[in-house]
């Protein structure tokens, strides 16, 4: 077969894995309504994941926020384990689950920032050649833990942050925001603008000045506490945002 020059640069098309959130709105009951969460990853019949998300909407009660969590992923697959991953976990009260329109429920509202992907493309910790945008990923808390532990192979460990209430709505409400807006020319990069920096920003608007993690150390220089996600837990401790300092993991599955 011959493939004309045409086929061979065609780009490929972006995973079926990661969508954007789109139709960010409150409704009358004061509940936030966001489609493009992530609630299941579809499977093969042998029960291992393949590369395709499902997709529906979301229903969220900012008030009835109950805790949330530093979920830390590390690449245990990789030499050395770095530099992993974050994303936030916000968990809601039994009596006010994440719901969709089809009413299925879930404890938890998870906001992932990472490369938008194309088609079978992995993450590389040393970068690429090629522009890569960032895409604000909203999942349910059951597909957080399927993404980490059978798709991707990895534990996930939580922390829970030591946040009051006030924090806590506050950070969702930014987090979905944050997440609604069109992020197609907001590059990514390991330093100023990853799964875990743009994390911390928003948690450093919702906390007074003395508890905000500075991006860089005392000479100026990136703080790789503030960097890399398998060493952020020593920051939001160092700072007082950990209501617990040993995490509770989620093992990965074989």
């Amino acid at each position: 077969m011959v493939i004309s020059k045409q086929q061979q640069t065609q780009p490929k098309p972006w995973t079926a894995l990661q969508k954007a959130a789109s139709d960010l709105t409150l409704s009358q009951d004061g509940r936030i309504h966001v489609d493009g969460v992530r609630w299941d990853i579809e499977n093969n019949p042998d029960g291992s994941t393949i590369e395709k998300g499902v997709f529906r909407d979301a229903y969220v009660n900012p008030e009835k926020v109950k805790d949330v969590f530093l979920c830390i992923k590390p690449f245990t697959e990789k030499p050395g384990g770095l530099p992993g991953h974050a994303l936030l976990n916000f968990e809601f009260e039994p009596d006010s689950p994440v719901v969709d329109s089809l009413g299925n429920q879930d404890k938890g509202l998870a906001v992932s920032v990472e490369v938008h992907f194309k088609q079978g493309q992995d993450y590389d910790p040393i970068g690429s050649q090629e522009p890569q945008p960032v895409l604000y990923q909203l999942g349910t808390w059951s597909d957080a833990i399927e993404k980490a532990t059978v798709h991707d192979r990895n534990p996930l460990q939580t922390y829970r942050l030591k946040l009051n209430h006030e924090q806590q709505v506050a950070l969702l409400k930014e987090r979905l925001q944050a997440s609604a807006l069109n992020h197609e020319q907001d590059m990514y990069d390991p330093v100023s603008n990853s799964c875990l920096t743009t994390l911390i920003d928003g948690v450093n608007l919702v906390v007074p000045a003395h508890q905000q993690i500075p991006h860089t150390d005392a000479d100026g220089d990136p703080d790789p506490k503030a960097t890399v996600p398998v060493w952020s837990p020593s920051a939001f401790k160092k700072y007082g945002l950990l209501a617990q300092l040993t995490p509770d993991t989620i093992p990965a599955r074989p």
